[in-house]
């Protein structure tokens, strides 16, 4: 019987690091306070790196990253890439607008 060790296994084409498996995850629902935090901070913080929105927002950088792929899907925000080479993200023409519609929305409530 052969032990399958990390310098044997023969399913990674001769190289001898093991391949990892990286957890597929994905939004099981959307928690629409977080989005609404996201956006009205995007709205008022133009061009921000995903470790700083996710700290602003109080959110743990996966779940940030989770609903920043979410948001880019539904077409709120956008991603550039400075200078410096760091991904900065913004929101959309899109996401602009639904944070106008919400604003507005949320006076004629209050009003």
């Amino acid at each position: 019987m052969r032990v399958e060790t990390v310098y044997n296994n023969d399913n990674h084409g001769g190289d001898p690091r093991p391949r990892m498996r990286q957890p597929k995850k994905e939004l099981k629902r959307i928690d629409w306070d977080i989005v609404k935090r996201l956006v009205c901070l995007m709205y008022y913080e133009n061009g921000m790196k995903r470790t700083n929105i996710a700290m602003k927002c109080k959110l743990s950088y996966g779940n940030c990253l989770l609903y920043l792929n979410w948001l880019e899907i539904m077409d709120l925000i956008k991603r550039e890439t400075d200078g410096e080479g760091f991904e900065l993200v913004s929101l959309s023409e899109k996401g602009k607008d639904l944070y106008s519609r919400q604003l507005e929305e949320n006076q004629t409530i209050a009003g």
